[in-house]
């Protein structure tokens, strides 16, 4: 993929924050190189040194998942090398992330238009269509694609999803199964097949397929979903009353996860929105998500000790003391002559039914000041 290629080749380097103003401009109105200009291009002979300096910084802030800067930099960077083809490719999946699909789609089209030796590159452009509504023109672009790459999970599934939407429902479960096939673990997949074969009055098929779902995600609400609704049509109650239940709960965790995880995608780094998105996993008892969560928050305040202290607690109460030790290890390190800190190391290792560490860090409290 050109983002990868991109991302490999780029040197990281400081990029101020902007203000989400790059999202009023329309990326339709940025200049036209001449025509014909990129028609070699080839991402495998790009070297650094042929980078503009645009993207160099735009690398930076991906990594920090600062799209509002990102989308600057790609902008000034098409100014500067009017469809410098990487640019126009990042550009329209980062539209597409901040769920902008016409815009994503104008700036795919573009792409084709300057590259269009690297129709495979686009699958992403079939997204936006479908995303837009446009299920006949998403099931052509993703026709296309998988002309040149015809493995393509995410196209396949796409595919599939358009000819669902078109109508076709025994053609969109035989791709879904072709999807299966390389990947047996598309949770995703499942679920469309649960509906699909729901849909098709196959409930006994149906229920299995969605079981099959909540087993590779048990926190995804639409698997619980499914299998509550295909239980009360098999007569099965009880089992789809617990179902709706788990339902019920998980689908209010995700509405308010989904809205901030949006609100991040321009306030990229908020600890406040950070320390919610893991509580809400933590909620759900979803331990890897959390562990997760923490990691980002951290990443985002890599000195700060308040985060480490909420994560350590929010990893204890979540039974995960193997990952709050790793936690507990490293605020030793950041706060080692703060008092605070050592007093909730102290509670902590009780917590862990750690004696020794205990001791070692209620002395090292009252050592700094602690009554």
């Amino acid at each position: 993929m050109i983002a990868a290629a991109l991302l490999v080749l780029a040197a990281a380097c400081a990029f101020p924050r902007q203000s989400p103003a790059p999202l009023e401009l329309d990326p339709r109105t940025l200049p036209h190189a001449q025509t014909g200009a990129w028609k070699d291009f080839d991402p495998k002979q790009l070297k650094a040194s042929d980078l503009p300096p645009g993207m160099l910084q735009v690398k930076r802030a991906l990594e920090e998942q600062d799209f509002p800067s990102a989308l600057a930099g790609l902008q000034e960077t098409l100014r500067q090398s009017p469809d410098f083809p990487p640019a126009w490719h990042q550009l329209g999946v980062l539209y597409f992330r901040l769920q902008r699909y016409g815009d994503g789609a104008a700036c795919l089209e573009r792409y084709l238009e300057v590259a269009p030796q690297r129709l495979g590159d686009t699958r992403v452009l079939a997204h936006c269509y479908y995303s837009l509504g446009d299920y006949t023109k998403a099931r052509a672009h993703y026709e296309r694609v998988l002309a040149v790459h015809p493995d393509e999970v995410e196209a396949l599934r796409g595919h599939a999803l358009s000819r669902m939407r078109l109508g076709e429902p025994q053609e969109a479960l035989a791709e879904l199964e072709r999807v299966l096939a390389i990947a047996p673990r598309h949770g995703d997949v499942w679920e469309w097949k649960a509906q699909i074969l729901f849909d098709e009055e196959h409930s006994e098929e149906a229920l299995a397929a969605a079981e099959k779902a909540r087993s590779i995600d048990p926190f995804s609400p639409r698997a619980w979903f499914l299998c509550g609704r295909i239980c009360a049509d098999l007569g099965r109650d009880e089992e789809a009353a617990r179902a709706n239940r788990r339902f019920q709960e998980l689908n209010s965790i995700s509405s308010e996860l989904r809205q901030i995880e949006s609100d991040l995608l321009y306030k990229p780094g908020a600890v406040a929105l950070l320390e919610r998105i893991a509580q809400l996993h933590a909620r759900m008892g979803d331990v890897a998500s959390t562990r997760a969560d923490l990691a980002r928050l951290f990443g985002s305040a890599p000195s700060a000790l308040g985060p480490r202290i909420f994560g350590l607690e929010l990893l204890a109460d979540l039974g995960d003391f193997e990952a709050a030790r790793l936690v507990a290890q490293k605020l030793e390190q950041l706060g080692a002559d703060d008092a605070a800190t050592w007093q909730r190391l102290e509670q902590f290792y009780a917590r862990a039914k750690d004696r020794a560490k205990q001791v070692e860090a209620g002395e090292r409290y009252r050592r700094l000041g602690g009554k």
